[in-house]
């Protein structure tokens, strides 16, 4: 995931961290789509899982969303603005947050909102990272 350039990176983990979080409606809906397909959902989670070439995953995800129906596919129900994540910013304390312990998506969540410890990954339960922002 290093050598593209920095926008496709932010495209990619921002379309990791939609598929992620809505990963059950996204089949279900490539399921009751035209093709009834879902296979390319199985491909990315495979390629997140194995380190394999994920940039390519997202992309056929995206473009089988797109030909099933759904206009916006993956990269059109992210923000990519390049902004910082909603809710930072203006303030002089530093801030923690979970992230992605495998640093590929851009999903978070605020630790008083997980008062039993961390939160997991939803690929394969590993305990998501507490960091500074």
């Amino acid at each position: 995931m290093t050598d593209r350039p920095s926008w496709q990176a932010r495209r990619t983990a921002e379309a990791l961290a939609h598929f992620f979080a809505h990963l059950d409606d996204i089949r279900d809906e490539l399921r009751r789509g035209a093709s009834g397909d879902d296979g390319p959902v199985d491909q990315l989670l495979a390629a997140v899982r194995d380190d394999g070439d994920v940039d390519d995953a997202v992309r056929l995800l995206h473009e089988h969303l797109q030909a099933d129906g759904d206009p916006r596919g993956l990269y059109g129900r992210t923000r990519g603005t390049g902004a910082q994540l909603a809710g930072l910013g203006g303030t002089d304390r530093p801030m923690q947050l979970y992230l992605c312990p495998h640093r590929r998506c851009t999903r978070h969540h605020w630790p008083d909102t997980t008062p039993d410890g961390p939160p997991t990954c939803d690929l394969d339960g590993t305990p998501l990272l507490l960091k500074r922002v």
